[in-house]
C-alpha cells in the first residue's frame, strides 16, 4: 500500500495516509477535523540502495595543479 500526503480543504491540516489504491480517496479522512474534503499533495520520494556509480576524486577540480 502506498503512503500519500494530503491537505485538508476544511482546516488546512497536512497528514499522511496509507491508501489501498489511488482511486480510494473516499476512505481518507482528516485526522484533525474528520472531514472528507481532502486533496492529495504532490510529493517526491527517494530510493535507497542499488549500484550507484562511485565518485572519482581524480576528476574533481580543486583549483590546484
Amino acid at each position: 500500500m502506498p503512503l500519500y500526503e494530503y491537505v485538508c480543504s476544511e482546516c488546512g491540516a497536512f497528514f499522511e495516509h496509507w491508501v489501498r489504491s489511488a482511486s480510494a480517496k473516499d476512505e481518507v479522512v482528516c485526522p484533525q477535523c474528520r472531514s472528507h474534503a481532502v486533496d492529495k499533495k504532490f510529493s517526491t520520494f527517494g530510493v535507497k540502495g542499488g549500484a550507484a556509480s562511485p565518485v572519482n576524486s581524480d576528476n574533481c577540480s580543486t583549483g590546484g595543479g
